[in-house]
């Protein structure tokens, strides 16, 4: 047991496994105030505005919203370094397919909402750290891999 959790293999990931994207923006020095609250408003309302495909059947609700959830704030931390970053968002996605199609790496299987919410932010963001779980998966990963 590992953190309270239980080891789970790789083999464990379904199509059906809940995945967490974690999103951490460090802005660039020139971004303004009004500029961060935009990209703050815009990334919450992708929650609305990304809507399923109609012609992936692992989406059960075609037209409809598919992200289960959108939390974020600015950085609090007492712990340091921050390093600049600022804003962090965690999105829950119901299935691997789900946070693939938003990610969209394939141009053929990309949410347009997010592709235009990538554009309007990439100008205003220095560096962007983004990783995903299934919580209480854990990968055995050695230092060759």
């Amino acid at each position: 047991m590992m953190g309270g959790l239980y080891y789970k293999p790789r083999s464990f990931l379904h199509t059906t496994t809940a995945i967490t994207h974690v999103v951490i923006f460090q802005y660039k020095k020139n971004t303004s105030i009004a500029q961060k609250q935009t990209v703050s408003k815009a990334f919450l309302a992708l929650s609305q505005n990304c809507l399923a495909p109609y012609d992936k059947p692992s989406f059960d609700s075609p037209g409809k919203p598919y992200i289960q959830s959108i939390i974020a704030g600015s950085n609090d931390s007492l712990e340091p370094p921050a390093k600049g970053y600022e804003h962090t968002y965690v999105v829950n996605f119901a299935s691997p397919d789900h946070r693939d199609y938003y990610v969209g790496l394939d141009p053929n299987f990309a949410d347009p909402a997010h592709s235009a919410f990538k554009e309007l932010v990439g100008s205003l963001v220095e560096k962007v750290v983004v990783t995903d779980f299934t919580n209480g998966l854990w990968d055995d990963k050695g230092p060759e891999e």
